[in-house]
């Protein structure tokens, strides 16, 4: 009797169609799931940042002049720190004052000392200066006069109206490159970089017209200045974001959050100055947006241009970095996985602040 064949073996997909097969996408409880998961993050590290920073302000290494005797100043800094240097007379210290280096200066002669402090470069640091210093002459017997140079106005009495328009202007740069990225998705990116210019500028016209005019927080006399300082400021944000969001997708607007918002607000120096924070939000504070602007902003207003060089070079970078990856770079591969892209749209989501 002859061999019954073998049955044929039951034929499997196709190679191709097997590498095919899409993801499974996040859905329902997942999605959801994945959403908070997200939510839960941002919230930690808003309140690592916020927290960490602003909880308890500490003074390190506060820049102050000293001209003449520095027994006094030597005095006090065994109770504050301080980073003393030395000038030769009166006017050094102005001068080192007005162009940001130092924020105080004791001045002492035969006739007695003085203590110049500037609450417009720290209305806080004003404050503790002319709290240590004549305590510390007061229990030695000395004679101590306190005088106020770059005084604030009546406008902005504790000295943050500089911070506030600064991250005004940084939510208003992320919130149109993320509109601009999702609503004009089928716009060319020279043309999305041109409408990101025009938003800056009138952004910044209305930041200037409220802020001034209208609320008469800032003094009069710098509109022009600060109406270009404030484009700058927006359009290199923009510009930045817009960047992320290119080669990232939605997780890039949760990286801008993150990094411009959630540490870069409480490291600016707005409401605490850079000495009196702790060192990691010291160090990354000019390098951020909101700092280069804040710093930018005062310096304009109550100093007259001086020590904003920094400022400005840092937003240049963002700004030219930022538009030569938007026109340059491509975007998210479109083989990414739809389970991928729903955590990451559920993070952009998330982030909105």
């Amino acid at each position: 009797m002859s061999a019954r064949p073998a049955p044929p073996a039951e034929a499997g997909p196709p190679a191709d169609a097997a590498a095919s097969t899409p993801s499974r996408r996040l859905s329902g409880a997942a999605l959801l799931a994945a959403a908070l998961g997200v939510v839960l993050v941002v919230q930690a590290l808003f309140v690592t940042s916020y927290v960490g920073a602003l909880h308890n302000p500490q003074p390190r290494d506060i820049p102050l002049g000293v001209v003449g005797s520095p027994a006094l100043a030597a005095g006090v800094g065994e109770q504050l720190s301080l980073k003393t240097t030395t000038y030769s007379d009166e006017s050094a210290a102005r001068k080192a004052i007005d162009e940001r280096r130092i924020y105080g200066a004791l001045v002492t002669t035969e006739a007695g000392a003085r203590l110049l402090v500037a609450p417009a470069a720290s209305s806080a640091i004003a404050t503790l200066l002319s709290t240590a210093f004549p305590a510390a002459a007061a229990a030695t017997g000395q004679r101590l006069t306190v005088v106020q140079v770059h005084a604030l106005p009546a406008g902005d009495r504790i000295g943050i109206v500089s911070f506030l328009v600064a991250m005004a202007l940084v939510v208003g740069g992320y919130l149109s490159a993320t509109i601009a990225t999702t609503v004009g998705a089928t716009v060319t990116r020279r043309r999305r970089v041109a409408v990101l210019a025009g938003v800056a500028v009138i952004g910044a016209l209305a930041v200037d017209l409220i802020a001034g005019p209208l609320l008469g927080a800032i003094p009069s006399g710098h509109f022009l200045e600060l109406f270009g300082i404030f484009a700058f400021l927006m359009l290199a944000v923009a510009l930045a974001a817009a960047a992320l969001q290119t080669l990232l997708g939605p997780g890039g607007t949760l990286i801008v959050v993150v990094c411009f918002v959630i540490f870069g607000a409480p490291a600016a120096g707005g409401s605490i100055a850079s000495p009196l924070l702790p060192g990691f939000w010291s160090a990354i504070g000019p390098f951020l947006p909101p700092g280069a602007g804040t710093t930018a902003v005062r310096n304009t207003i109550y100093f007259s241009g001086n020590g904003i060089g920094r400022a400005l070079v840092v937003l240049a970078v963002y700004a030219v970095v930022g538009a030569a990856i938007l026109l340059r770079a491509r975007g998210p591969s479109t083989s990414q996985s739809p389970a991928a892209t729903d955590v990451e749209a559920a993070g952009a989501a998330a982030a909105v602040v």
